[in-house]
């Protein structure tokens, strides 16, 4: 009978054991793409950030007199990164497309980082920051 406990006991702590390595093993992380519209009433303003190959972007949604500002930041062990790109052309309402512009440099940020992307109105580069919002995605 003694025998028969230690067996049991024994089972149940390797068991025990295997699921916890289990529970706390780290899940991989997804890619996460994500876009974030500027908090007026009608967006006139789109940052964008695909995690595949990591291109991020910034779109004038209207012909209002404002620009967009973008701006994306991570940190990671070599520090705090941000790279702003800003758009200032304005979407006029006869072409059927966006006016956008994507930053160009390459950037590597580490799989699994969470990055944050804002994006603003302004009136031109370096005036008050307008409507700004903000979302996260994984690199």
């Amino acid at each position: 009978m003694v025998a028969t406990k230690r067996l049991a006991a024994a089972t149940f702590m390797a068991l025990a054991t295997g699921l916890g390595m289990v529970a706390t093993a780290s899940p991989a992380v997804a890619q996460t793409n994500t876009e974030v519209y500027s908090d007026d009433d009608n967006p006139g303003g789109m940052a964008w950030f695909v995690a595949e190959g990591e291109h991020f972007g910034v779109c004038d949604r209207q012909n209002d007199s404002l620009g967009v500002r973008g701006k994306l930041t991570w940190t990671d062990s070599g520090g705090s990164h941000e790279r702003k790109l800003w758009h200032h052309n304005g979407h006029w309402p006869d072409r059927p497309d966006l006016s956008c512009s994507e930053y160009t440099k390459d950037f590597n940020i580490p799989e699994g980082t969470t990055v944050y992307l804002q994006v603003c109105l302004q009136k031109e580069k370096g005036a008050t920051l307008k409507f700004c919002d903000t979302d996260t995605g994984v690199a």
